[in-house]
């Protein structure tokens, strides 16, 4: 019996683990298309918002202006880069000290994502739904670090 007990739970594990790696796998792969199309200049960021950007909170003119305005910083940020040679980089993979400012008010650390380049941070993703809710991190007044998410 105990021995029935302790297969289920192995099996039981081992598909719990199955499981959250796929879905990591599949957020990575979002991160990596988002990021392929960013540094395609002939892709306006009206059709990456679009694709793989969640706006819910997003309603007013300015407030899509500062995303796609975001969308062009990043691609200027990754003219430099040679996509292939970012990291991508699960919240928790991450040693504490680079995690410890951030305020995660909620989210998920298993939705959290860093791109890294020659092991230097260039971007913080949160995801939800299936989409990017968020690539912008920004400093609170308490020396903690939010996602805004769109």
């Amino acid at each position: 019996m105990q021995y029935r007990l302790f297969t289920f739970f192995i099996l039981f594990f081992t598909f719990f683990l199955t499981q959250a790696q796929e879905k990591t796998d599949a957020n990575i792969q979002l991160i990596k298309d988002f990021i392929q199309q960013v540094s395609i200049e002939t892709i306006s960021p009206d059709v990456i918002l679009n694709q793989h950007v969640l706006l819910k909170e997003t309603s007013t003119d300015e407030e899509y202006d500062y995303l796609e305005a975001s969308i062009e910083e990043i691609r200027v940020n990754l003219q430099t880069k040679n996509i292939d040679e970012i990291e991508y980089l699960t919240f928790n993979s991450l040693p504490k000290k680079e995690t410890n400012d951030i305020d995660l008010e909620g989210k998920s650390v298993d939705h959290i994502y860093f791109l890294k380049y020659k092991k230097r941070q260039m971007l913080a993703i949160y995801i939800t739904e299936n989409k990017i809710a968020s690539f912008t991190l920004v400093a609170k007044e308490n020396n903690k670090a939010r996602f805004i998410t769109y």
